[in-house]
């Protein structure tokens, strides 16, 4: 098995980039278009597990407009997705180096317009479903952050993690829309953005799977109201 090379100077290659990352992203709860220079009534969007940046970067590219957030647990893997984004001169694409389990402590209720999912680890051995970001607990916490009416927009290449998700998206109260279990060969491929993991499993033949799942919550309560 070939190892990966661990990506050397991470710290001064963060700091050379220190304006498209937050190290204490706690502080901008509730804040973020503010903080990052943006209209109150712009749509925010968030990528949880952004890998090296390629689905982010175009996509933030094609949409200026739009406030992205895009977080990544590994040091070495979101350095490459901000240094993409520093080369191509983004001013909308912002990351934080964190798990999302902790999303409800980064943000508010209603902040969030749409959360994108790619290609999360499966979590395939027994007794570990609950790690998958698919998994009711997450779910309720995503919809906690996100507007009434809010999406997650889910794509994988593992069958079993389809399946789970769909019944638990069903399970939370989440209408489902469309449902492919072939995206490349189907009319939602149209405008869809292709990941590196989407990539290569696409060149082994291996179908993707995605869906879109909108938030049931209703209007009310103090949260921010968008229309999407």
């Amino acid at each position: 098995m070939t190892r990966l090379r661990a990506k050397r100077h991470i710290p001064e290659r963060m700091e050379r980039c220190s304006g498209l990352w937050f190290g204490s992203p706690a502080e901008n709860k509730g804040r973020w278009r503010q903080i990052c220079g943006f209209k109150e009534d712009c749509k925010l969007f968030l990528e949880i597990g952004c890998g090296k940046g390629k689905f982010c970067t175009e996509t933030a590219a094609a949409n200026p407009d739009v406030l992205y957030i895009a977080i990544e647990r590994a040091p070495s893997v979101i350095l490459a997705a901000i240094e993409k984004t520093r080369e191509l001169g983004l001013t909308n694409l912002f990351f934080m180096n964190v798990d999302a389990k902790d999303l409800l402590d980064y943000f508010d209720g209603g902040e969030v317009d749409r959360i994108y999912l790619n290609f999360c680890d499966p979590w395939t051995r027994k007794k570990k479903p609950k790690r998958r970001l698919t998994y009711r607990d997450f779910l309720k916490a995503y919809e906690k952050i996100m507007v009434p009416g809010g999406q997650i927009r889910f794509k994988t290449d593992n069958t079993l993690l389809f399946e789970f998700s769909l019944s638990e998206f069903k399970e939370c109260g989440f209408t489902l829309s469309e449902v492919t279990r072939d995206l490349h060969n189907s009319e939602y491929d149209k405008d869809n953005v292709r990941t590196e993991f989407e990539q290569k499993f696409a060149e082994q033949g291996i179908a993707i799977k995605r869906c879109v799942a909108t938030s049931g919550k209703q209007k009310g309560s103090d949260d921010r109201i968008i229309a999407l």
